[in-house]
């Protein structure tokens, strides 16, 4: 039996792995892609981050000054991720599918994989969010005669307009937050008359050159204020970037709709009644933690997708920890700033548990 096994070897799992790397502990750490950060390697091809390169990076990696506050690729990102685990010689096992943990009478869990079972005293799932991209129920959707997509699914517009035969098409965006606001500029850029669909009013933040003026005085300010419980517990969704996605959309070149009600054939209806023909629809409505894995071991809550948790351990079933999930810790929690604090205190815990029950 191992120590830790840690599931997902994402930006949690490598910062989780990199911390208890030297400490004593027999950790594995499984990936079910073929490289450390799949997810990543799948997002959007010209997707960026939204947060600078010093608040985003893993570990204990350093940033030279003027690279601080540059905003990387979502390839580049990967690329630091591939960096990472070579650097600190992380073992990451990929190909390995859990399929599903469960408690062992005597304590600890059984990994049941594709590798085949594994026993661990203690489980971090570390799988994220992005494998499980939320759409929400709407009539007639599964019979609809138009492209569906999701984000994880989108690729990038050359890939769109080749799924729609080589044409720049019409296409409907589901969502009222920030991916839906930088998609939906590239596809106005590349060509397509691009409709946005929102259930709530659409919030504006500041545009990408004024964040990257204050994004130096806004972190030190924030590690303060998150001493504030209210603080600490705000939403943790971004709004839709200004910038030229606001102007787009003021301008009229980016129109918007009501939600959605109802599919019909290529038709889509919108709440109020009004119903427009479209070539695809591209769901930018958010994700729930991937943890189909842990079915009938946590109850997860029906909104948010989220296990109960108290300190990162699940409440239904102690010995199971959780990295890189909303509010646990606070707002940042699923953030790559958060994900890197939370890893070390969670290193921190496990350390001294283990130790602790070997005495």
């Amino acid at each position: 039996m191992i120590d830790v096994a840690i599931i997902g070897a994402g930006p949690a799992g490598l910062n989780l792995a990199q911390r208890l790397a030297g400490r004593g502990l027999a950790t594995r750490l499984l990936e079910r892609g073929a490289g450390p950060g799949e997810s990543w390697r799948r997002m959007p091809r010209d997707m960026r981050l939204n947060s600078p390169v010093g608040a985003s990076v893993l570990g204990d990696t350093k940033v030279g000054f003027l690279e601080w506050d540059r905003i990387w690729t979502r390839a580049r990102f990967h690329e630091h991720v591939l960096e990472f685990a070579a650097r600190h010689a992380l073992s990451v096992e990929t190909g390995i599918d859990v399929a599903r943990v469960a408690p062992r009478p005597s304590g600890g869990f059984r990994l049941e994989t594709s590798a085949g079972d594994l026993e661990t005293r203690v489980v971090v799932n570390a799988t994220g969010y992005f494998a499980r991209p939320f759409v929400p129920e709407r009539p007639g959707a599964d019979t609809a005669k138009l492209l569906q997509m999701t984000v994880p699914e989108y690729g990038s517009p050359d890939a769109v307009r080749d799924r729609l035969g080589g044409r720049a098409g019409r296409i409907l965006i589901v969502g009222a937050r920030i991916t839906a606001g930088q998609l939906g500029v590239e596809l106005h850029d590349a060509g397509f008359d691009v409709t946005i669909s929102h259930r709530h009013p659409i919030e504006f933040g500041f545009s990408p050159a004024v964040q990257r003026l204050g994004f130096r005085a806004y972190y030190p300010v924030e590690a303060w204020r998150l001493r504030d419980p209210a603080f600490a517990a705000r939403d943790s969704g971004h709004p839709m970037q200004g910038g030229r996605a606001r102007k787009l959309i003021e301008a009229g070149r980016i129109t918007t709709r009501p939600d959605v009600d109802a599919f019909d054939g290529d038709t889509v209806r919108f709440v109020g009644g009004a119903h427009e023909a479209f070539d695809a629809v591209l769901w930018a409505t958010g994700y729930r933690p991937a943890l189909g894995h842990l079915a009938g071991l946590v109850e997860t809550d029906p909104a948010s997708g989220l296990p109960a948790m108290r300190e990162m351990e699940s409440i239904d079933a102690p010995g199971l920890f959780f990295l890189g999930l909303d509010q646990q810790t606070d707002f940042t929690s699923r953030m790559l700033r958060g994900i890197r604090r939370d890893a070390m205190r969670l290193a921190d815990r496990l350390v001294a548990r283990l130790r602790t029950e070997a005495a």
